[in-house]
C-alpha cells in the first residue's frame, strides 16, 4: 500500500474520533489533560490489578527538574506495557525496533551470520537514523551496562531487560548530552519499571509459531516504611529454519521483469543462486596420459571427480552451470536463531530519619540479572585447501599440477555457534528532601560476562594432514614435507604457518586427510581426520561499568510567573572492556575464519552539570506560558580530554490550545573503548569485490566512460594489473581501533507545534478530544566515528576521478599479480553526517454511553541522512535506500466496553529503492530487482479483565494478512549500499519474518486489587 494511501487512512480514522493507545504515564494527575502529546498511558495489563500510586512530583525524561505533572515541553513518546501486550509484543527490543521511531538499520535477531556490534544475538536501538551508539539507554533514569561478545561491545543489549518489570518506556526524541552526558546525541530511551505495590501475579505468554513461550512472576509488598518488589521471567524462542519460510528457501538473482538472472553460462531455471557442491579445481597444465577434459556427465575421464561443477551438452556444446545452492544448508541453516532467557529484577525502599541536618530520607536498591543463551544454526562451510602434486591423494599427479578440492563440511565441522551472556547490575542510593531542595546519591555497578564458542579448522593441522605419503603397508600416512605443507597452509603459501610448523617439528598425532575420494566430495571424511584438523574455540568478553552520581534540585527563587528551579550535579563513570579470543584466533591459525587479537581498554569520565528552568511569563493574554530551560555540562574523559555541551529549550503557549516548543543544543561523544583499542581483526572478502575484476569483459556491463573503467585502465597502462585482469585471491580486510580518533561533536535543533483544542467547547455534539503534535529535527555531526565496509571503500575510491576520493587512502598497494593486498576497514572520523526529518502524532478519543473509542497515529518522515568521509566529498544520501525508508508509521484503533478491549494495530514500513544494477552475463536490458515496496502489517487483539481484576486474558493475531517481507534481487556487486541483505531480504529494516501467527497472554493476580 502506498504511503499516501496509508496516511489518508490514518487521518480519516482520526477524524472518526479516537484516543490514545500508547498512553500517558500513570504518574500524571488524572485530571491533567495536558498529557504527553503522543500517548495517554492507561493501566497496564497487570496494572489493572496492581494499581499505581499517585506520585506528588515526577521527573520526566529529558530534564532533571521535578514537576507536579507531565508537560508538552519536550518531544516525548511513551509506550506502555499494556499497549505492547495488546499488539502481541512482550520484549523491549521488539517494542522499540518495531515502532515508527526506529529508523535506519536496527541490530536484531535477523543478523544471523553477520559481524555486528555487541556480537551475535545482541539487540540495540538507534533514533534518527543514527546507530545505537548515539542513543542513550537508561533504566529508571540511570545508565545500564553495555553487553555482548567479541571486541565491539559498547551498547545496551535490550534483551537483557525483563519485560514483566517494565511499566513504560519513555523515548525522548531530542539530543540531551547536557542533561545525561555522552551518547545522548539523537535521544534517550528511559525504561521505567513497576514499583511499590502489594500483589503476586503470574503471567504466561504464547505464540503458535517459532516455539515461543514465556512464564513470568511478579511479587510486591509494601510496609510502613517502604516496599520491596521482585520479578522473574523465563522464555524460549525458535529456532526458525530457512526451509520453514518460502521466501528464505534460497537466494535468487531476480530481475525487474520477474525472471531470474541467467547465472554465468545458462539460465538457472528458477534454481537458487550460489555454488556449493563438491568438485576439484586443477591448477597447472594437463598432459597425457591423463586427460582433464570432462565427459558428458561432467566427470574427469578416468578419475570420476566432478570438475568445476559443470556439464557439457551431449554434443560438446555449451557449459551449463549446475553449481547452485546446496539443499542441506536449506534444511540446517537458521532464519532466526534459538534463544533462551532467564531474567530477574528486584527493587526496594526503606524510609530513614537522618536527623535535623539531612531530614527525611530513603535508602533504595535495584538489582537486575539476565542470562541469554543463543544457538545459531550456521551454514555448512566450503573447504578448499591447495593439495600439492606430491600428495598421493591428488589424482592429477605431477602432470596435472596443484589441485584444489572444493568440498562441503557436512561431517567435518559443526556449523552452530553458541553464545551465552550474563548481565548483572546493582544500584544503591539515598535520597531525601530538606526545605525547598531534594537530593539523591547513587552508586551503581553493572557488568556483562559473555562467552562465544564455535568449531573451526586449524591452519597448521590442515597443512600437516595434507602432507601425506604412502606407508609400507600401502595406507596413507602423514609425512613431514615442508613443500606440501607450504602449499596447504591456510589459504595457501602462508609463511607464518609453515614457520610455526617447522619450529614445532613432527606431530605424532597427525591424521592424514584425503579430500579426493567420493565421500569427501560429498562432504564427509573419516572422523579421526575431522577431529584432528578442528577444534572448539572459546571467546570471553567482559564489560564493566561503575557509576557514582549526586544531584541537588530545588527552588532557586520566585518569579512573577512561578518558581525558578535548578539542578546541580556531579557524575563519575568508569568503563572497562576485556575481550579475550582463543589462541588460535590471536595467532591467526583458523582456516577460513577471521583472526583477532585481545581487545583491552578502560576509560574514566568526570562530569559537572547544571540545569535551570525559568518561567518568564504566564497567565497573560496571548502568553499563557513562556518558559526557558537551559542546561550545561562539563565532561572530562581520561582517554580524550574535556569538552562542554549545552542546550536551550523555549516553550511558548499563547493559550491552552497551542504550544510552540524549540530547542538548540550540542552533544559530545568520546570514542568508545573498542573504537580506540580494538585489536586488529583480519578477515577476507571475495575477490569479486575488486572493481577491476574482469572490467574489460563485455559481459560485465561496465561503462567504458565511467570513472571506474578509466581508473582500472590507468592501472593496466601502468602495469599494475595485467591485461585481461581477473582477480584470483580474496581481499584481506583489516578492522581495528584507532587511537588518533577525535571525539564526535554535534549540534541539534528541534521545532515543534502541539495543538490540544477543547472541541467539547467549540463543537459539543462531537464529544471528541483531539491532540496533534508536529516536531521537526535537524542533527549535524562533526568528526562522527564510523567504519566503512571494504566494498564501500573500494566503490567510492574507484568511482572517483583519478583516485581522488579520500577512501583511496584506506586501500593497500596491489601485489605483483595485480590483486588487492588489503583494505583498511578500521574506525575513522567522518566529516559529514547529518539527519533531518519530522514526526507527526495525532490522537483522538470519544466516550460513548456504551464504551470508549480511541485512535492513535505516529508517523515519521525522514527528509535526509547524509554521510561523507571529508568535507570536500559529496555525501552519500541514505534515505530511500534499504532500511532507510522515507516514511514509517503506526496506528492503533481501540474500543473499550465494560471488561473488554478490542484493538486493531497497524505498522507501516515505507518503500525503498537501490540504484539499478545491470547484471553480469545478461544479454537483456533488464536490471536487478532493486525496489522494496511499502509494507503494512495488521494485528488484531482482544482483552478480557474479570470484574474482580484478578484474571486477564489477551489474545490476537499478528500479521493478519500474512504479509511476507519484500524480496530484492542479489546484484553483482552486492544487493544494497546501506543495509545487509540475507535470503533476498534487507535485514534490520523492520520487516516481519514470521508471518501470521496467534498469540495469547494470560495473567492471574493471587491477591487482587
Amino acid at each position: 500500500m502506498k504511503t499516501v494511501t496509508w496516511l489518508a487512512m490514518a487521518i480519516a480514522g482520526l477524524m472518526l474520533l479516537s484516543g490514545s493507545a500508547l498512553a500517558q504515564p500513570p504518574a500524571a494527575d488524572a485530571d491533567d489533560d495536558q498529557a504527553v502529546e503522543e500517548t495517554t498511558v492507561q493501566s497496564s495489563i497487570l496494572g489493572d490489578a496492581i494499581g499505581e500510586p499517585v506520585i506528588d512530583e515526577i521527573v520526566i525524561t529529558g530534564s532533571r527538574i521535578r514537576r507536579d505533572a507531565y508537560s508538552d515541553s519536550l518531544p516525548l513518546t511513551v509506550i506502555t506495557n499494556e499497549q505492547a501486550l495488546l499488539s502481541g509484543l512482550d520484549n523491549v527490543s521488539e517494542i522499540l525496533q518495531g515502532s515508527a521511531l526506529a529508523s535506519g538499520v536496527q541490530i536484531d535477531n535477523t543478523f544471523t551470520g553477520f559481524v555486528v556490534s555487541g556480537g551475535p544475538g545482541a539487540s540495540t536501538f538507534g533514533l534518527r537514523n543514527l546507530d545505537a551508539g548515539r542513543t542513550l539507554v537508561l533504566l529508571n533514569g540511570r545508565r545500564f551496562t553495555a553487553a555482548g561478545t567479541r571486541g565491539q561491545v559498547s551498547n545496551v543489549d535490550l534483551s537483557s531487560i525483563p519485560f514483566i518489570a517494565v511499566q513504560r518506556i519513555e523515548v525522548l526524541k531530542d539530543g540531551a548530552s547536557s542533561v545525561y552526558g555522552a551518547d545522548a546525541v539523537a535521544g534517550v530511551v528511559n525504561i521505567i519499571t513497576r514499583r511499590r505495590f502489594d500483589d503476586f501475579i503470574v503471567e504466561v505468554d504464547w505464540q503458535d509459531d517459532a516455539d515461543y513461550g514465556a512464564v513470568s512472576m511478579l511479587w510486591g509488598q509494601t510496609f510502613d516504611r517502604g516496599y520491596i518488589d521482585f520479578a522473574l521471567e523465563t522464555s524460549k524462542f525458535g529456532p526458525v529454519k530457512r526451509f520453514e519460510r518460502e521466501f528464505s528457501t534460497c537466494s535468487e538473482r531476480q530481475l525487474t521483469n520477474g525472471e531470474l538472472h541467467p547465472s554465468l553460462f545458462a539460465p538457472t531455471a528458477g534454481r537458487c543462486f550460489g555454488s556449493i557442491n563438491g568438485y576439484a579445481d586443477v591448477y597447472g597444465i594437463a598432459r597425457t596420459p591423463i586427460s582433464l577434459i570432462p565427459d558428458n556427465s561432467g566427470n574427469l575421464f578416468g578419475l570420476g571427480i566432478p570438475w568445476r561443477q559443470a556439464t557439457y551438452g551431449p554434443d560438446g556444446g555449451r557449459i551449463v552451470e549446475t553449481g547452485f545452492r546446496d539443499d542441506r544448508n536449506w534444511v540446517d541453516e537458521d532464519l532466526l536463531p534459538q534463544r533462551e532467557l532467564v531474567q530477574l529484577y528486584s527493587d526496594g525502599l526503606l524510609d530513614l530519619d537522618l536527623g535535623d541536618v539531612l531530614g527525611a530520607a530513603s535508602a533504595t536498591y535495584e538489582f537486575y540479572f539476565s542470562r541469554r543463551e543463543d544457538v545459531f544454526g550456521g551454514v555448512h562451510r566450503q573447504f578448499f585447501p591447495f593439495v600439492h602434486p606430491n600428495n598421493p591423494t591428488n589424482p592429477f599427479g605431477v602432470v596435472g599440477g596443484v589441485a584444489r578440492p572444493i568440498v562441503m563440511s557436512y561431517d567435518m565441522l559443526d556449523p552452530d555457534t553458541h553464545v551465552e551472556n550474563d548481565v548483572t547490575a546493582l544500584n544503591l542510593g539515598f535520597d531525601g528532601d530538606r526545605g525547598d531542595f531534594s537530593w539523591d546519591v547513587n552508586v551503581g555497578y553493572s557488568w556483562s560476562r559473555g562467552g562465544w564458542s564455535y568449531d573451526s579448522w586449524l591452519k597448521d593441522k590442515v597443512a600437516r594432514s595434507l602432507s601425506s605419503g604412502v606407508a609400507p603397508d600401502g595406507s596413507l600416512q602423514c609425512v613431514f614435507d615442508p613443500l606440501q605443507m607450504y602449499y596447504a597452509s591456510g589459504s595457501g603459501f602462508e609463511d607464518a604457518v609453515l614457520s610455526r610448523i617447522l619450529s614445532e617439528g613432527l606431530d605424532p598425532s597427525c591424521v592424514p586427510l584425503d579430500l579426493f575420494n567420493a565421500r569427501a566430495i560429498r562432504g564427509g571424511v573419516d572422523r579421526s581426520a575431522a577431529d584432528y584438523i578442528s577444534e572448539i574455540q572459546h571467546l570471553e568478553t567482559d564489560y564493566d561499568l561503575l557509576t557514582a552520581t549526586f544531584n541537588l534540585e530545588g527552588r532557586l527563587f520566585d518569579m512573577p510567573a512561578g518558581e525558578a528551579r535548578g539542578v546541580l550535579g556531579l557524575e563519575w563513570r568508569s568503563r572497562e572492556l576485556d575481550d579475550r579470543p582463543s589462541m588460535a584466533s590471536v595467532n591467526d591459525n583458523q582456516w577460513g575464519f577471521t583472526g583477532a587479537g585481545r581487545t583491552q581498554g578502560d576509560d574514566r569520565v568526570s562530569e559537572v552539570y547544571g540545569e535551570v528552568e525559568l518561567p518568564l511569563l504566564g497567565g497573560r493574554p496571548w502568553v499563557e506560558e513562556l518558559t526557558l530551560n537551559t542546561s550545561y555540562r562539563w565532561t572530562d574523559y581520561s582517554s580524550y580530554g574535556d569538552d562542554t555541551t549545552w542546550r536551550a529549550l523555549l516553550n511558548y503557549a499563547p493559550n491552552t490550545t497551542f504550544r510552540l516548543r524549540a530547542s538548540l543544543g550540542t552533544s559530545f561523544r568520546a570514542p568508545a573503548i573498542y573504537e580506540l583499542f580494538l585489536a586488529n581483526q583480519t578477515g577476507f572478502a571475495s575477490a569479486s569485490i575488486d572493481p577491476c575484476n574482469n572490467y574489460r569483459d563485455p559481459a560485465s556491463d561496465i561503462d567504458s566512460g565511467s570513472e571506474r573503467f578509466k581508473n582500472c585502465a590507468r592501472l593496466e597502462e601502468q602495469g599494475v594489473i595485467p591485461p585481461g585482469y581477473a582477480a584470483t585471491s580474496s581481499v584481506n580486510v583489516i578492522t581495528g581501533g584507532n587511537l588518533d580518533l577525535k571525539a564526535e561533536t554535534s549540534k541539534s535543533k528541534t521545532v515543534g507545534l502541539v495543538v490540544t483544542p477543547d472541541l467539547a467547547d467549540y463543537i459539543p455534539v462531537l464529544g471528541v478530544d483531539l491532540s496533534l503534535a508536529f516536531d521537526y529535527y535537524d542533527i549535524d555531526l562533526n568528526n562522527s566515528i564510523s567504519r566503512l565496509g571494504a566494498g564501500t571503500v573500494l566503490s567510492r575510491c574507484y568511482s572517483s576521478a583519478n583516485f581522488t576520493a579520500p577512501e583511496c587512502a584506506l586501500i593497500g598497494d596491489r601485489t605483483q599479480s595485480g590483486d588487492l593486498s588489503f583494505v583498511n576497514s578500521s574506525f575513522v572520523n567522518v566529516a559529514v553526517e547529518g539527519s533531518r526529518g519530522f514526526d507527526i502524532s495525532l490522537r483522538t478519543d470519544r466516550e460513548f454511553g456504551f464504551g470508549d473509542l480511541s485512535f492513535d497515529v505516529l508517523a515519521t518522515r525522514v527528509l535526509g541522512y547524509e554521510y561523507g568521509l571529508t568535507g570536500d566529498s559529496d555525501p552519500f544520501q541514505y534515505i530511500g535506500h534499504h532500511a532507510y525508508p522515507k516514511w514509517r508509521g503506526e496506528a492503533d484503533l481501540r474500543f473499550d466496553w465494560r471488561d473488554y478491549t478490542l484493538t486493531w494495530s497497524m505498522d507501516y514500513v515505507g518503500s525503498t529503492d537501490e540504484e539499478p544494477v545491470y547484471e553480469l552475463f545478461s544479454d537483456r536490458s533488464v536490471t536487478n530487482l532493486h525496489k522494496a515496496d511499502g509494507t503494512l502489517y495488521h494485528t488484531l487483539s482482544a482483552r478480557f479483565v474479570d470484574p474482580n481484576g484478578r484474571f486477564v486474558l489477551v489474545a490476537g493475531i499478528i500479521n493478519l494478512l500474512d504479509d511476507e517481507p519484500p524480496r530484492v534481487g542479489w546484484a553483482a556487486w552486492g544487493p544494497s549500499a546501506t543495509a545487509p541483505v540475507n535470503f533476498n531480504i534487507p535485514i534490520g529494516a523492520g520487516y516481519d519474518y514470521l508471518g501470521r501467527r496467534l498469540f495469547a497472554s494470560v495473567s492471574y493476580s493471587f491477591t487482587g486489587p
